[in-house]
């Protein structure tokens, strides 16, 4: 077992070789970056029993001592593998993630980020510099509230804002 123990930690290195370079290939660096960490861990466990297994009969167990160290020590890089590599890969083989071509990042075709295009325009100083001109009244509604009722006498309803632009095409 203690050999055995040393063959997983050396396979679970080249696993995580591995799935750092099929990380671009969804599934396939799932597979590696996540199975390198698991190979480390069943290293550890077949040379602490091999440790034990050659205490209870008295002989010398360096094998299993040298297989569950190489493979601790395996595992770290193995589990920062899967934790960064294969967590990117699933990320990107499971969801609904796209990137356009003019580099936008995101998870809908287009979607405005309500940010300086949203706000409204600066309002200008009036001749004097100081203060704002005056606001103009829009013209009064004429039309009934959709309850039935008019509006109140001295009211204005306001239409309503201009749709933004779809996307160019």
């Amino acid at each position: 077992m203690g050999l055995l123990s040393i063959l997983l930690s050396a396979l679970a290195v080249v696993c995580a070789g591995v799935g750092v370079l099929t990380t671009p290939i969804p599934k396939l660096g799932l597979i590696f970056a996540f199975g390198a960490p698991a190979l480390a861990v069943v290293g550890i466990m077949l040379g602490g029993s091999a440790m034990s297994r050659g205490k209870r009969s008295g002989q010398p167990s360096e094998t299993g001592r040298l297989g569950a160290i190489l493979s601790a020590i395996a595992f770290v890089p193995s589990l920062l593998v899967a934790l960064t590599c294969g967590v990117c890969n699933a990320f990107f083989s499971s969801g609904n993630f796209k990137v356009h071509k003019d580099f936008r990042v995101g998870t809908a075709p287009y979607a405005d980020d309500a940010g300086a295009p949203a706000l409204p325009p600066p309002q200008r100083l009036g001749a004097g510099g100081s203060e704002p001109p005056p606001p103009t009244a829009a013209p009064a509604d004429t039309k009934p509230a959709p309850d039935g009722k008019a509006p109140p006498p001295g009211t204005t309803t306001l239409p309503p804002p201009p749709l933004p632009p779809g996307p160019s095409q």
